[in-house]
């Protein structure tokens, strides 16, 4: 399958990826370079994942950085949109908040 990143997922990469150049220089791009890998295996794993609230389906990241929830939906048999990327570590209600308002808009 096609994955494709809609613009307020890959403001949600650079958000992370600044908050860990803060923590540690250099960090960023580490953790940027993790998500892209994980992305990259929707490709070939898309679908497999349940779906949540009915709507979209989710996947937990795994690896040096096990923190960050992937948001999709699968648009054809063969195209994938990543809708949001989410430190699960947050508070959980502003997520749902905001992966709601991405995917009723």
């Amino acid at each position: 399958m096609r994955v494709t990143v809609d613009l307020a997922a890959e403001a949600d990469i650079a958000e992370v990826a600044d908050f860990y150049d803060q923590q540690e220089p250099g960090l960023g791009a580490e953790v940027e370079e993790f998500l892209v890998e994980c992305l990259g295996r929707l490709e070939t794993l898309a679908g497999i994942h349940p779906h949540s609230r009915g709507i979209y389906r989710q996947v937990i990241s795994r690896g040096r950085f096990p923190y960050f929830v992937v948001y999709y939906e699968i648009l054809a048999s063969s195209e994938v949109l990543v809708r949001a990327v989410q430190d699960h570590r947050r508070d959980p209600h502003d997520i749902a908040g905001k992966i709601d308002d991405r995917f009723t808009h």
